[in-house]
């Protein structure tokens, strides 16, 4: 069984597909106090708009129903290999991933992210099911997680469930290094810049890597000799 450090980058849908999606706005909502002026208020109307839209849009990357996976970044602990898989084909994106998630004699991998359970694998079990792509069995038992699949932010709450912490915060606090972007710009720099998103998501996996050795989940030396 492989011991890998995973993390995914989420965007918005294509904006042929979104628009369908934007609920509707209604001006009648919008509060112009003691405007008379027509035009003014016209344009307060036209802001407010497109600020709905905008609010819409950014939020997008968040949820499966209307955001897509760009791609999604791994990091072999025995070996210190990385390797991104990110296609125009959401649909392969994701079946490459699932193929890194199956280890031997029809196991699964230990695959080890932050905020896994909340956000990474629910968005990309129901992306998965969007596509039809079949997702490795056992991943899901019932209620729970597979035991082979570990969420560091779970393991840093210590069941509680009132605890926050960034994996940026995290990582500051214990010493280990600090983020060096953010992942809401990330679709716009796959486009722009491939080789610094690649970075960025690197890095991201080195300070996961890095968080897991501090919390004790896993021995990570190959990783910070990979560097």
């Amino acid at each position: 069984m492989k011991t890998i450090f995973f993390d995914i980058e989420t965007g918005a849908l294509p904006e042929s597909e979104l628009g369908t999606l934007l609920p509707p706005f209604d001006p009648a909502e919008v509060k112009t106090g003691n405007i008379k002026d027509p035009e003014k208020i016209a344009a307060k109307i036209a802001e407010a708009e497109l600020n709905h839209k905008r609010d819409f849009t950014g939020k997008a990357a968040l949820d499966p129903l209307t955001g897509r996976v760009v791609a999604i970044g791994l990091i072999d602990a025995d070996t210190g290999e990385f390797r991104v898989i990110g296609h125009d084909d959401e649909a392969q994106t994701l079946r490459e991933f699932w193929d890194a998630c199956r280890g031997e004699m029809g196991r699964i991998n230990q695959m080890i992210g932050f905020n896994t359970f909340q956000f990474d694998l629910p968005f990309l079990i129901r992306r998965s099911w969007k596509h039809r792509v079949a997702i490795p069995f056992g991943i899901r038992r019932g209620r729970y997680w597979a035991n082979e699949l570990i969420d560091l932010r779970e393991g840093w709450q210590l069941g509680d469930r009132m605890v926050r912490g960034s994996l940026d915060a995290i990582a500051k606090h214990l010493g280990v290094g600090a983020k060096n972007g953010e992942g809401k710009e990330f679709a716009a720099l796959w486009q722009s810049d491939r080789a610094k998103a690649m970075e960025y998501l690197r890095n991201d996996l080195e300070l996961t890597a890095k968080v897991a050795e501090v919390l004790g989940h896993a021995a990570v030396r190959q990783v910070e000799e990979a560097y």
